[in-house]
């Protein structure tokens, strides 16, 4: 028998075996792999979706964006504001200024605060809304409690009602049992009794004074404007000053400005405070009304994201919704606050331009009238300059220089009195009343004072008489002679003269000026030389 035949098999065919075999390995194995980092991809999808569905939902369902104390900072904001405002509005006295518009701008603003106050009390309420809940089941309590002690009270009516009419034998189960129903009666009594007082305490304690909604509406009661919202009562303004001249009234004028100017840039740095509050407390609304939309978006796709039950994502849709409607109130009127608070920052810059042209008016008036006192006292001073400079050049005697200097003295002290008067004073109708009184005193007081001066400008006149005339003047006695020594303002000096021919007595007769007026008086012919 034949050997089988041997297959040799080459070295090289081995080797290509090997290598092929190693590299299928190779490739089974970052199959493997990949295979492997995507399922773990998928895996640490899967875990993390549930995660992400949860932090959304804990967003969505996160409470109020403010506290009780934020929403009475930004209400009692708005009032300060308003009251500043009324206050700058009754200071600012310069015509046209303040408008109705600009008042009711200002009330409609206020009413909008309170609006979005309320808004987010509601929303407050809604998240605390557990003891809302507790107060429903105690009502209900209440009322099953109510119907109870009706019918123990019908029920041990009935049971007397057996007794009075029952045979004795019966007697003892009936007391039994109307004991028994009595004492239910009373048990439940005591338990409504309860129920009804600590509902009395809950009722005041949520009107007391730390109940958010309480407080709101105790500070709106103390704004009567609110009150009726159509018509808004008008801002009492200053009144209209009456159309004042003078210096000093342009003085005040000009300062009453300036203290207007400086009102209006606090109301407009305090409007400023108010817009960027207001702005404020939107962007946080916002920020809180973004996740529950977007939560929402989820839910009304898919229902049941999340993994969680079809019933527990309804409610949630629900409870969500009814927080972005709360959370809606809440920014609409915020939007119209800021609205209007912009608007009524507008309207001040206006305001300041007309107050700035007013202190400019005020200003240049001032200038001009201060220019008109000045040349008016230089023209007295000038004329006062001229008069001595004529006096003393062209008048010789030296008893007329004395008196014209004299009353040029006089006139010029006046005509300045008068000329700081007239430009210096507030009220020229009191002022000319007040001087015309005052005259009329000073004549009756000093009648004969006047009179003797004007009888002394009647002698020193051109035909007058001069020192060293010889004149009869009729006295209380009779006529007098004498020799004229001296002429005074109110009196007038005599030598007197007697006998035949007439010669010095050696007396000296004093006679008032105003003997020109009450009485008559002869000039005589010198004395013949001896």
């Amino acid at each position: 028998m034949a050997p089988a035949p041997i297959e040799v098999v080459s070295c090289k065919e081995m080797l290509s075996t090997r290598t092929t075999s190693g590299r299928l390995l190779v490739a089974l194995i970052a199959l493997g792999a990949t295979v492997g980092t995507i399922a773990l991809s998928g895996a640490r999808a899967d875990e993390e979706k549930p995660k992400a569905a949860s932090d959304a939902r804990s967003t969505a369902s996160r409470g109020s964006p403010r506290s009780p104390e934020q929403v009475l900072a930004s209400l009692n904001r708005a009032m300060a504001w308003y009251r500043q405002g009324r206050i700058v509005m009754r200071s600012i006295d310069g015509t046209g200024v303040f408008a109705s518009t600009d008042e009711q701008t200002a009330v409609r603003l206020l009413g909008r605060a309170f609006d979005a106050a309320r808004a987010q009390a509601a929303l407050l309420g809604r998240e605390t809304g557990a003891p809302a809940s507790a107060d429903g089941r105690r009502g209900e309590r209440r009322v099953k409690l109510d119907a109870t002690v009706r019918q123990d009270e019908q029920e041990v009516a009935s049971l007397r009602a057996r007794l009075r009419e029952a045979a004795p034998g019966q007697r003892p189960a009936l007391e039994r049992a109307s004991v028994a129903a009595n004492n239910r009666l009373e048990l439940d009594r005591a338990r409504l009794a309860f129920l009804t007082q600590l509902r009395e305490l809950e009722s005041s304690r949520s009107g007391s004074d730390d109940d958010l909604e309480h407080q709101i509406e105790a500070l709106q009661a103390a704004v009567p404007e609110l009150r009726t919202p159509t018509a808004a009562p008008p801002v009492s303004a200053a009144p209209p000053q009456r159309a004042t001249s003078g210096t000093w009234a342009m003085v005040q004028r000009l300062l009453a400005v300036q203290r207007s100017r400086s009102n209006l840039d606090a109301l407009e740095a305090a409007t400023n405070d108010l817009v960027r509050g207001v702005d404020d407390d939107i962007t946080a609304i916002r920020a809180s009304i973004k996740p529950i939309i977007a939560r929402l978006g989820v839910l009304a796709k898919d229902p049941t994201d999340s993994g969680i039950s079809l019933k527990d994502s309804q409610r949630e849709f629900r409870d969500l919704l009814e927080r972005q409607k709360l959370l809606a109130a809440v920014v609409l009127p915020l939007r119209e606050e800021s609205a209007l608070a912009r608007r009524y920052a507008a309207d001040l810059k206006g305001w300041n331009e007309a107050i700035d042209r007013e202190s400019r008016q005020a200003l240049e008036g001032l200038v001009l009238d201060l220019v008109g006192v000045v040349v008016a006292l230089a023209v007295v001073f000038v004329g006062g300059v001229l008069w001595r400079v004529g006096v003393i050049r062209y008048v010789t005697d030296a008893t007329r220089r004395r008196l014209l200097l004299t009353v040029r003295s006089v006139v010029v002290t006046v005509a300045v009195a008068l000329v700081l008067i007239f430009h210096f004073t507030s009220e020229m109708t009191a002022l000319v009343t007040a001087l015309g009184f005052a005259a009329a005193g000073i004549a009756f007081a000093l009648q004969n004072v006047i009179l003797a001066v004007a009888g002394y400008f009647t002698m020193v006149a051109p035909n007058g008489i001069r020192v060293g005339d010889r004149v009869s003047l009729q006295g209380p006695f009779g006529y007098v002679h004498g020799e004229v020594t001296e002429i005074g303002f109110v009196r007038i000096k005599l030598q007197e003269l007697a006998g035949d021919p007439l010669r010095p007595s050696g007396r000296v007769v004093v006679f008032p000026n105003s003997v020109v007026f009450t009485g008559s008086f002869f000039k005589d012919p010198p004395a013949p030389a001896s």
